[in-house]
């Protein structure tokens, strides 16, 4: 890609930076928060489902 290719963006400005440092990362721990209620619902599935109609271990 050349340096003046006329549909390359524009670099962002030091405020549109600062907007989004701002924002902070919401999205990403909202995904990290469903991901995790995801596998302990799975864990939990596997415990009720498979582990305890197994019985006690003699």
């Amino acid at each position: 890609m050349e340096a003046n290719d006329p549909h390359s963006a524009a670099p962002p400005t030091d405020d549109e930076v600062e907007r989004v440092v701002r924002a902070g990362p919401g999205g990403a721990i909202a995904l990290a928060g469903v991901a995790t209620v995801i596998m302990m619902a799975i864990w939990f599935a596997f415990y009720f489902f498979a582990f305890l109609p197994r019985g006690i271990i003699h």
